[in-house]
């Protein structure tokens, strides 16, 4: 193929270096197949002494890859035909499309890819065929994987993606500007998350240097938190760690020092770091290596050799002279070792690529400044160097689809409806909106879309839904951020029952914290402790869900109206399930905060707290588990340190920590107490008077003051005092009731402290702050026996639904009447209005009735049930009705007084109400109240 110079010269530069690759292609084929004839003509294929023929047999899999690397097309098509596998993998973890990205075969890489290789296979170090295209810069390879729907954001195992890799001014790094700008994604935001690692260790490290940790710890491979921070070239943190007073010298296991670890990953800002403070170069580690041994470039190795000599001669002279000049000129040269050299360098460029890269290094001096795409260290932290080893964040979102949001279908219908729901399950696309709605169908496992990348890809200066992105919850987030500010009033995210509100609430708090500003990591780092308590203290193993939540939690974010970021947060807790600490249903667990202790303390910390295993424990051994695995007791243990440290962070300090568990050992010893009936009036004395001085002892009160408290009652009424001794059922009533108190006003406690903790400390935050609301209240509950707290959950529940059915039906049939449309079934709230008016109208309602009755003072239990029964009768609603007859109007067999029926949006459920004035009371004794006056 031959072309005039003149013409080259006219075209535009793209174009001109793809044909000069062309007519190199061209010619090494052309060379091979000269070389192949020429030695067929010298008798290149030989017969042996007996007459047969000498053949040599390869596996097609290095065939082909021989192949490729030599493009040699037709042999590559003629190995693929006769069976080669499309999917060979080579050396490196790669795929065959990895070493057509390596040599630009751009033909064979269009084959592979029709074949179904995927283009977002990673190779060991998390490669993808993207990012060995852009370190080579073949544009070709780079728009063809474009066009094959490659994901662009794909990390590989030092956070890089394939744009950092792309010299600028080529035309692969502009394929991917372009592709990116079109996607709307941020780079600014992108080039930031690479500075989340260095400032998130950052901002642990302080914490952990605050609250007492020893700069030196050591795990159980020997590795500090100067290791680490050495090998990942977190300078910020060596520096804090250095101040600290941390060992230059301290070695792991295998005697590797940091220096050895900033050698060996080219971290040459710390090396010389390290070297000013005087760590010695000599050392040696398990393999009888220097750090100058496996230094990363000759750079540092250099400078390690001049180390070594200066510290010989320190030795001798026995002089304190720093190992490196603070004169020698390193400045100019100063700089981390790109990761991609040692990726690349194994790899022989072929004759085409190393003239390609020849001429363009003369073409383009300005922009040609290395393979790697470097910031400028004006635009960079300090401690945004991150080229050490990390768990990479993956994207993997589906394509946006027709179906994305099922408002604009043109045919609405449920088989329609169900149709496209199963259709996207089946592909992992479980969001889908429908108008303003978010869909979420459970996909039962976990899926790679929740990262800190997608998070930055729903970024939106307008709030208004990427059309290139597929629904998301961090879509609706950003969408309430928005709006939070065009509106200028407070946003709520709410859901129905079963909905998956806890999980969403996480997911939104994360999105939502990337509008915190450079106060990012601290939030982060706050939330994710204070989530690690909420779940330690406020929720359950059930037989659907064993993490569920037994209480409602509603978050509230507070975001400055001047500068639109997050400043503070504040947590609002109800309706803590009490009952459950006393008392368990079948098949479920406790509050999670007890298992942990159990597996979580030493034996000597149980012994001081008088605690024993799990089944002597009345408050633990309702339902006990079959069989606990060793592995739940250890995880159990790994959770119950990640709770400790949570709590140092908010700020508990070593003893408050410890004063809290000795409470909860307190609450758990009160459940064990028994009482007996000495006398025939059925007094109540208490069984083990040991126990009790062990429960005094721990709660630090008279201990013959709590054993009057908890047979006795004393009462004022006018001017006369009233002592009344307690049954044996009466005085296990106030001994549940002590131990209930004492776990909700604790956990009260932790969160009224967890809240100064998420306190704005932003000096321009104001009283007109705008807010986020995040509600997580737990779902529709119905047990055999469902008495006053399954009341109060489910008529939260029906509330919910009713503003919920509101929202969605009656604001679009009244944007239908302001549009003239005619609609065909009008929508009616059905049995709820009556629900609620039953029991939330005042003052005539049923909760009105049972605050009337638990304001008495001498209320009495009877009264409540005949009131019920008038209010029974004089409701209107056929959706609350006296079980006294069933559904069918027949009357019952046993009058039930106490009891009566609610046909919910879920379902028709029973309530009992035996015992609901003193729930609803929910108070202590006043001998009970004077003994634990200290609450």
């Amino acid at each position: 193929m031959e072309i005039d110079q003149c013409l080259l010269e006219s075209l535009p530069l793209g174009q001109r270096q793809r044909l000069v690759k062309r007519m190199r292609c061209e010619q090494i084929k052309a060379y091979y197949e000269r070389e192949k004839a020429f030695q067929k003509q010298e008798g290149f294929l030989k017969k042996l002494k007996h007459g047969k023929n000498q053949k040599v047999h390869f596996n097609l899999a290095d065939m082909i890859q021989d192949a490729i690397i030599h493009h040699d097309d037709k042999e590559a098509l003629r190995l693929l035909k006769e069976g080669a596998d499309p999917h060979t993998a080579v050396s490196s973890g790669g795929s065959l499309l990895h070493l057509c990205a390596r040599y630009d075969n751009a033909f064979i890489a269009e084959i592979l890819i029709d074949r179904g290789v995927n283009v977002n296979h990673q190779d060991e170090d998390f490669w993808t065929p993207m990012h060995i295209a852009c370190a080579c810069d073949n544009p070709d390879i780079v728009l063809l994987l474009v066009l094959a729907g490659a994901n662009v954001l794909l990390q590989d195992v030092n956070g890089n993606i394939p744009l950092d890799y792309a010299v600028e001014g080529t035309e692969s790094s502009s394929i991917l500007l372009t592709y990116l700008d079109e996607n709307g994604v941020d780079l600014t935001s992108l080039r930031q998350m690479k500075l989340q690692r260095p400032l998130s260790m950052l901002t642990d490290v302080k914490h952990f240097l605050s609250g007492g940790g020893n700069v030196d710890e050591k795990n159980d491979e020997g590795v500090t938190l100067l290791h680490m921070a050495c090998a990942s070239g977190y300078k910020e943190v060596v520096s804090l760690l250095l101040e600290h007073g941390g060992d230059l010298n301290i070695a792991d296991n295998q005697y590797w020092t940091p220096l050895h670890l900033a050698a060996k990953y080219g971290q040459t800002n710390l090396v010389k770091l390290l070297l000013t403070h005087q760590a010695n170069p000599n050392l040696l580690n398990c393999n009888e290596e220097k750090p100058s041994d496996i230094a990363a470039s000759e750079f540092i190795e250099e400078m390690l050799l001049k180390a070594e000599v200066a510290w010989e001669e320190r030795v001798k002279e026995r002089l304190s002279v720093p190992a490196v000049a603070s004169e020698e000129p390193y400045e100019e040269i100063l700089h981390d070792l790109p990761a991609l050299s040692s990726k690349l360098s194994p790899l022989v460029l072929p004759i085409a690529k190393q003239d390609s890269m020849l001429e363009k290094d003369i073409m383009f001096k300005d922009a040609a400044k290395g393979l790697c795409k470097r910031q400028s260290q004006d635009s960079i932290p300090e401690n945004a160097t991150v080229n050490g080893p990390s768990k990479p964040e993956q994207v993997k979102l589906m394509p946006p689809a027709p179906s994305d949001d099922l408002a604009t279908l043109s045919e609405l219908n449920d088989g329609t409806l169900l149709y496209e729901i199963q259709k996207r399950f089946g592909n992992n696309q479980i969001y889908t909106f429908i108008g303003d709605i978010l869909l979420l169908v459970n996909p039962f496992k976990e899926l790679p879309i929740y990262s800190t990348m997608v998070s930055q890809l729903y970024l939106s200066s307008t709030g208004q839904p990427c059309s290139t992105l597929p629904p998301h919850i961090f879509s609706c987030a950003e969408r309430a951020f928005h709006q939070l500010f065009q509106e200028q009033r407070p946003q709520c995210a709410l859901g129905e029952r079963g909905s998956g509100k806890s999980e969403a609430s996480k997911q939104i708090l994360r999105h939502l914290t990337c509008r915190s500003g450079s106060s990012r990591p601290v939030f982060d780092s706050k939330f994710k402790h204070v989530m690690s308590i909420l779940e330690a203290f406020g929720h359950a193993k059930t037989t659907l869900n064993d993490l569920s939540s037994c209480f409602i939690k509603y978050f509230e974010l507070q975001f400055c109206e001047r500068r639109k970021h997050l400043t503070g947060a504040r947590i609002y807790t109800y309706m803590l399930e009490k009952s459950r600490l006393v008392s368990q249903p079948v098949g479920q667990s406790n509050f999670l905060i007890f298992y942990l202790l159990m597996d979580g303390l030493s034996a000597e910390e149980k012994y001081g707290l008088h605690l024993n295993n799990l089944c002597e424990h009345r408050y633990l051994n309702q339902t006990l588990p079959e069989d606990v695995s060793t592995a739940e007791h250890s995880l159990n243990r790994e959770k119950f340190a990640i709770l400790k440290q949570a709590l140092s962070v908010i700020g508990f300090s070593h003893l408050e920590v410890e004063n809290l568990f000795v409470i909860l050992a307190a609450i758990l010893h009160i459940g064990d107490i028994r009482f007996t009936a000495l006398t025939e009036a059925n007094s109540a004395f208490v069984s083990d008077l040991q126990l009790l001085e062990q429960v005094a002892g721990l709660l630090q009160v008279p201990t013959d003051e709590l054993v009057c408290a908890l047979t006795t009652d004393v009462q004022y009424f006018k001017g006369d005092t009233i002592i009344r001794r307690h049954t044996v059922e009466m005085a296990e009533f106030y001994r549940d009731l002590l131990a209930k108190s004492l776990f909700s006003r604790l956990f009260s406690f932790l969160v009224n402290t967890m809240n100064c903790c998420l306190h704005s400390q932003d000096e321009h935050s104001s009283p007109q702050n705008l807010d986020i609301g995040i509600l997580d209240i737990f779902g529709f509950e119905e047990f055999q026996k469902n008495e006053f707290e399954q009341l109060c959950v489910n008529m939260t529940n029906e509330k919910v639904h009713h503003y919920i059915n509101d929202v969605l039906f009656l604001r679009e049939q009244t944007e239908c009447v302001q549009e003239g449309v005619t609609m065909e079934t009008a929508y009616s709230p059905g049995n709820q209005t009556g629900v609620l008016d039953f029991f939330f109208q005042k003052p005539s309602g049923f909760l009105s009735l049972l605050d009337e009755e638990s304001q008495m003072i001498w209320s009495m239990e009877p009264n409540l049930p005949k009131k019920l029964q008038s209010l029974l009768e004089s409701s209107n609603t056929n959706a609350v009705y006296s079980p006294m007859k069933d559904g069918n109007g027949n009357v019952a067999l046993k009058d039930q007084g106490t009891a009566f029926t609610t046909m919910h949006y879920a379902g028709r459920v029973m309530y009992e109400i035996v015992g609901a004035i003193e729930k609803n009371k929910d108070t202590l004794s006043q001998n009970l109240l004077f003994v634990m006056k200290s609450l």
